[in-house]
């Protein structure tokens, strides 16, 4: 409208109204653009594992390098860590900064990225806002939390009665904890001579298990990590429940001095070679901290594309929902190999899927594989304390030892 009006009327005054607009809004647009330049951000981080559930300290140091003093500076933090929102305003005076601290939680497994701000000054009439983003880039892996399985074993304990074949022969501690009656299918190494001779009835040793000397040296944890089989939201989805008992596992293996190998495959494959120590274990919580049920790669054929990493006399545990029914060949070639095979089937029913854990465990268990059943909203040390025994088929001794 001024210029309108100075070149209609020819005043000069109006020119020279419309000459010093044009000009302030020029010297506002480079203040603006001049001033983002003279800002650096730096970000401090506390280091350290993190596990869900843990907070961490982040520190932040926003500097003006410049002579010109910002009046007011926005900055937000771009980052994708849930349930976390980093906000501040502050003025900056020529060559000075402003620090804070933040502490987000870690509230899911998986990485995340911290330290990217979106940095916003302007000038001084607030007419021309810029924003750039700063990056001190760094980027935060939350581990699953390993809970304690106190009672869980691989190695099913033989009670009187059972004419199974025999695990593994140094599965026995190295002390008699009890006596009983002799059966068919005990080894006479085992017979207790002097209460033999004393009863007049041959009786035999029986003893505890010692996790130290079982024959078993390596055991390997196969996630069905398909998108097709997944079931459930958040917390409360198949997918967080595999993770957090295969990190479960690999914690009580690892601590009994096992060698511990890890195979998933979702979006990209995570294998974790058989590894003993805590650097493995680290290891493997990594690859399940960035895991995700989203492949396209279904369990059985995991499972066959990788079965020559199984050596003979190893454990393979198969965590996988059970909508898939298809596993007992792969299975099969397995344990042909001398693998001893131990299924735990989350129930995709409980988790909103199609098929009750028990049809697939009816017809695994037949099989004979050893199967356990977890589901939605059960506590999964207290699932993985016995092992699933079909209604159908009577069993004599189904406690499990408790190492």
């Amino acid at each position: 409208m001024i210029l309108a009006l100075s070149m209609a009327g020819g005043f000069t005054v109006f020119w020279r109204f419309f000459v010093f607009l044009v000009v302030l809004l020029v010297l506002s647009r480079a203040w603006s653009r001049w001033s983002i330049r003279g800002i650096t951000v730096q970000v401090k981080k506390s280091s350290g594992r993190r596990y869900a559930g843990d907070s961490f300290e982040e520190e932040f140091i926003v500097s003006n390098k410049s002579r010109m003093p910002l009046p007011l500076v926005e900055v937000q933090e771009d980052s994708d860590l849930p349930g976390y929102q980093n906000r501040a305003s502050f003025n900056l005076a020529s060559r000075g900064s402003h620090r804070w601290q933040t502490h987000p939680r870690c509230v899911r497994r998986g990485q995340y990225r911290v330290g990217v701000l979106a940095v916003k000054v302007t000038d001084p009439l607030g007419l021309f806002p810029t924003v750039d983003r700063l990056s001190d880039l760094h980027d935060v892996v939350v581990y699953p939390v390993p809970l304690e399985l106190p009672f869980f074993q691989v190695i099913p304990r033989q009670e009187q009665g059972q004419n199974l074949r025999r695990w593994f022969a140094s599965e026995n501690g190295p002390s008699a904890a009890r006596v009983r009656e002799y059966v068919s299918g005990d080894s006479l190494r085992r017979i207790h001579w002097q209460t033999t001779a004393h009863t007049g009835r041959l009786v035999v040793k029986e003893f505890d298990p010692d996790r130290l000397r079982f024959a078993f040296k390596e055991i390997w944890f196969v996630l069905d990590m398909a998108a097709a089989t997944r079931a459930g939201e958040g917390d409360n989805s198949t997918e967080e429940y595999s993770v957090t008992i295969a990190a479960s596992l690999a914690k009580k293996y690892v601590d009994g001095e096992k060698r511990v190998g890890l195979i998933a495959s979702g979006e990209r494959p995570h294998i974790c070679l058989a590894g003993s120590g805590n650097r493995q274990l680290q290891s493997v919580l990594r690859a399940l901290a960035l895991t995700k049920a989203d492949g396209k790669v279904p369990i059985d054929d995991l499972l066959t594309f990788q079965s020559e990493r199984f050596a003979a006399g190893s454990v393979v545990v198969i965590i996988m929902p059970s909508d898939n029914g298809n596993i007992a060949p792969a299975l099969r070639q397995a344990l042909n190999k001398g693998v001893t095979v131990i299924v735990v089937l989350l129930d995709s029913l409980s988790f909103g899927g199609r098929t009750a854990a028990a049809d697939t465990a009816r017809s695994l268990s037949s099989a004979g594989f050893h199967v356990y059943i977890v589901k939605c909203g059960q506590q999964i040390p207290a699932a993985l304390d016995s092992r699933w025994l079909s209604p159908t088929v009577p069993y004599v001794g189904a406690q499990l030892s408790r190492v």
